[in-house]
């Protein structure tokens, strides 16, 4: 494994997630300048707009917009493969609209080169409930040390 390219996913994905947490203008320091967007069909997003990082600032701040508040979590990862420089992890997040909260749960993808995300997936859904990762992770029976 390459330690130096598995530190610079983690650290992105990091930033990723505080650029989401409230600091879209972090996308000026985190985002290529050539940056490819892919998104879920349909969507009220034109991908093909979000190619820099000036445009993502804009697509962050609006995405964030339409929310009174929206928090993202991950508990499990991010899983970074050194070989292709790709990180990527589920996530949730708490949002509120009109005063009433919701969960919603996704997973994202970024692929990343010269400690810059050069391209973004992800998918996103409301849900009634999710589960504890960590909690789950803790739970799975281990088995007994051997001598």
């Amino acid at each position: 494994m390459n330690n130096d390219l598995y530190y610079v996913g983690l650290r992105l994905w990091a930033r990723w997630m505080e650029m989401w947490n409230g600091r879209p203008e972090l996308a000026r320091e985190l985002v290529a300048s050539l940056f490819a967007l892919h998104l879920p069909l349909p969507s009220i997003t034109d991908a093909a707009t979000i190619v820099d990082p000036e445009a993502m600032v804009r697509w962050v701040t609006n995405s964030c917009a339409r929310y009174e508040r929206l928090t993202f979590f991950y508990d499990a990862g991010p899983f970074v493969d050194t070989s292709a420089c790709v990180v990527a992890g589920p996530w949730t997040a708490e949002v509120v609209v009109n005063g009433v909260t919701r969960v919603m749960c996704g997973m994202d993808m970024v692929a990343f080169r010269d400690g810059q995300i050069t391209e973004y997936w992800t998918l996103g859904k409301d849900v009634d409930r999710v589960g504890d990762w960590s909690k789950a992770l803790s739970e799975i029976p281990r088995p007994a040390a051997t001598r």
